[in-house]
C-alpha cells in the first residue's frame, strides 16, 4: 500500500465517526445546495425589487418637481415678458414725447408694480399648491365635545 493509502486506512480505523462526519457534511452539502441556491437568488431579487421600488419613488418626486419647475418658469418667462414691454412702452412714450418722460416713467412704474403684485400671488399659489400635494391625506374634522358628556 501507498503512504496515503496507509494514512486513510489507519485515520478510518482511530476514528471511524470523522469519516461518517465527513461524509454527512458532504451530503447535507449536496442535498443542501439548491436550498442554497433558491436563498440566494430570493435575496438577489429582493435587493432589486427595493431598488426598483427606489427608482420608482424617485421618478415620481423628478416629475413633481418637472411640474413645478415648469410652472415657476412660465411664471419667470411672462415676468421677463412684462418688464420688456415695460421698457419697450417707456421707450416709445420717451420718443413720442420727450417733455412728459416723468409722467411716463411715473406710469410705467405704477405698471410695473401692479406686474410684481400679480407675479407675487402667482408664485404664492403654486407654493401653496405644492404644499398641499405634498401634505398627507386631510385629517377628519375633529367634532367638539357638547356639555353635559354627550
Amino acid at each position: 500500500m501507498t503512504t496515503f493509502a496507509t494514512a486513510i486506512a489507519g485515520s478510518f480505523e482511530r476514528a471511524p465517526w470523522g469519516w461518517a462526519l465527513a461524509g454527512s457534511v458532504i451530503l447535507a452539502i449536496i442535498k443542501g445546495w439548491p436550498a442554497i441556491v433558491d436563498a440566494s437568488l430570493r435575496a438577489k431579487m429582493a435587493l432589486g425589487d427595493r431598488r426598483v421600488s427606489r427608482i420608482e419613488k424617485l421618478e415620481a418626486k423628478i416629475d413633481e418637481q418637472r411640474v413645478s419647475y415648469e410652472a415657476e418658469i412660465g411664471i419667470l418667462r411672462h415676468e421677463l415678458n412684462n418688464v420688456t414691454t415695460a421698457f419697450e412702452a417707456l421707450l416709445m412714450m420717451i420718443e413720442a414725447k420727450p417733455e412728459a418722460a416723468a409722467e411716463h416713467v411715473a406710469r410705467i412704474r405704477a405698471m410695473r408694480a401692479q406686474h410684481k403684485t400679480d407675479t407675487a400671488v402667482e408664485k404664492a399659489t403654486i407654493r401653496a399648491a405644492r404644499i398641499v400635494a405634498a401634505s398627507p391625506s386631510p385629517v377628519a374634522p375633529v367634532t367638539p365635545v357638547k356639555e353635559g358628556g354627550e
